[in-house]
């Protein structure tokens, strides 16, 4: 059996993407332990645990440190206890009788890289990018760069979240890596129930669901939602920084009853609500490559529930609805357009029951159980060994 160590750079609680890998590679007889991370306002997480999946959970615990001086408190307050937390995962990482390393995202890529290579028996190192970071909001592009190309030097195989992204990855580094796309897995949404909400079962939900942050479009799709005027209720379903200035924009524009905030909803409760849906939003906006080049889990965890989706025009998401016309598309910021979207959709149940229909099809297609098999042949390929000086 091959022992696969994962790093991992949050509490690993809601975490769709890194428990669907880590699930299907225990199914398929690996032996899989992520080591995570614990915030100081986190300690009611168990620092050790498997979950059902067979996953074993270690969470390392990050430490705060006070400060009063301000040109201090970056360092202080970010830096330091960043770095002492990579040390204490680099250490349980070394512990651990592990064959490969898969580092998620760059975060954890110095992690990988050390526990991989730099003992006298090298393992395999995979690097599991889920973000473009050299385009990013608030990130350093000509560092990141850097950084990103000098790790890559140690990097065995590299997974990135779609072909547009590959396309980029090559374009930077000269390698074509694998595209792994963050597919919903597959189950019959008639055996869900429907969330409980403070909601007339007959009423129409307009949903969002995701983190509620900068770049997603959200304050010009309550903007939106108010121009609409339409007999529906739109339901925010996550949170994030941006949570208090939205609901003080729905304040402000008198639509407190017709806007719901639910806060954040664990993943294996999320399709209850989204069952509940009448139609999705993913209106990413085009401020990075990174939002630019997106798949979005959200996409197809609607087409698993069968909601059809109004998305904004970027290549992987144009690519899904306009092929398997589960809904409309979008100009990126454009209010109008957003705005002329819901309208047509409350008042075409006839085009609304046709995305339905196709969403139903759609789903036997883009579902983790068939794209699963890409993830497990990479590593059919890993011999125990490789690259270890055996």
């Amino acid at each position: 059996m091959k022992n696969i160590t994962m790093f991992l750079w949050n509490n690993f609680t809601n975490d769709a993407r890194v428990t669907r890998e880590g699930s299907a590679l225990v199914d398929a007889g690996y032996h899989v332990t992520v080591i995570a991370k614990r915030e100081e306002n986190e300690r009611e997480l168990e620092k050790r645990e498997q979950l059902p999946s067979g996953i074993q959970v270690y969470r390392k615990d990050k430490a705060e440190i006070s400060v009063k001086a301000l040109k201090a408190s970056t360092l202080m307050k970010k830096h330091i206890p960043n770095a002492l937390l990579m040390f204490k995962m680099i250490a349980a990482g070394y512990k651990i009788d592990t064959d490969v390393y898969h580092s998620h995202d760059l975060n954890t890529l110095i992690q990988g890289v050390v526990c991989a290579k730099l003992r006298p028996r090298k393992r395999t190192l995979v690097f599991d990018s889920h973000e473009v970071n050299t385009s990013r909001t608030n990130y350093s592009a000509g560092l990141v760069y850097k950084v990103e190309k000098f790790l890559l030097n140690f990097v065995d195989h590299t997974i990135v979240e779609n072909e547009t992204r590959a396309t980029y990855h090559e374009r930077l580094y000269g390698d074509r890596p694998m595209s792994l796309h963050n597919y919903s897995e597959y189950y019959d949404i008639s055996e869900v129930p429907a969330a409980e909400l403070a909601i007339p079962a007959d009423k129409k939900i307009l949903l969002y669901q995701g983190g509620l942050q900068q770049g997603r479009g959200l304050p010009l799709l309550i903007d939106a939602f108010k121009e609409a005027d339409v007999d529906a209720v739109l339901l925010m379903v996550g949170d994030g920084k941006i949570r208090q200035q939205l609901e003080e924009q729905v304040r402000t524009l008198g639509i407190s009853d017709k806007v719901i905030f639910t806060g954040r909803v664990p993943y294996e409760l999320l399709r209850a609500y989204t069952k509940r849906a009448y139609i999705g939003f993913q209106i990413l906006q085009n401020t990075n490559f990174n939002h630019y080049s997106a798949s979005s889990n959200k996409l197809y965890e609607y087409m698993m529930a069968h909601v059809p989706v109004i998305g904004t025009n970027m290549p992987e998401i144009r690519r899904v609805i306009e092929a398997e016309n589960i809904g409309l598309v979008i100009s990126e910021s454009d209010k109008n357009e957003l705005t002329a979207a819901i309208r047509y959709v409350m008042t075409h149940p006839e085009k609304h029951a046709e995305w339905v229909l196709n969403n139903e099809h759609a789903k036997d297609i883009y579902n983790w159980e068939q794209e699963k098999a890409k993830l497990l042949n990479l590593y059919k390929t890993i011999n125990v060994g490789e690259n270890n000086g055996e």
